[in-house]
This record gives structure tokens, C-alpha cells and sequence, in this order.
């Protein structure tokens, strides 16, 4: 798969912000929630652990600093 550019991958994630903003007040399409079957399946071991990948981006999300103007 091709990686996306810079203003493709902004475009994106304020998509994704309007869409769960509008799910946090219940419009649009709900949010789907985590299997927990399918994460203790992720998550144990075996061939190694490969972590949440869904949990480590909401970790991310949103973190950067706050700029004083």
C-alpha cells in the first residue's frame, strides 16, 4: 500500500475527528467498540507479543504540546 501524503494524512484525521465528535453526541454512525476475545488473542503470547495497535494510536492521539501565544 502507497504511503500517504502529508495534507492526505491531515485530511484524514480531521475526518475522523468530525466523525467522532458527531458520535460523541450521537449522530452519524456509533463508535464500534473492542472484542476482548480478539485482544487477549493479540495479546498473548506465542509467536512474541505484538501489542494493541488500536490502543497505542489512542495513546498518541492528541498529545502534543500546548503552544502560549
Amino acid at each position: 500500500m502507497a504511503k500517504r501524503t502529508s495534507k492526505q494524512r491531515r485530511r484524514l484525521a480531521r475526518k475522523k475527528s468530525r466523525e467522532f465528535k458527531a458520535a460523541c453526541r450521537g449522530e452519524g454512525k456509533r463508535l464500534k467498540t473492542r472484542n476482548p476475545m480478539v485482544v487477549a488473542l493479540i495479546l498473548r503470547n506465542g509467536s512474541g507479543s505484538h501489542g494493541d495497535a488500536k490502543k497505542a494510536a489512542s495513546k498518541k492521539a492528541c498529545r502534543r504540546k500546548v503552544r502560549e501565544e
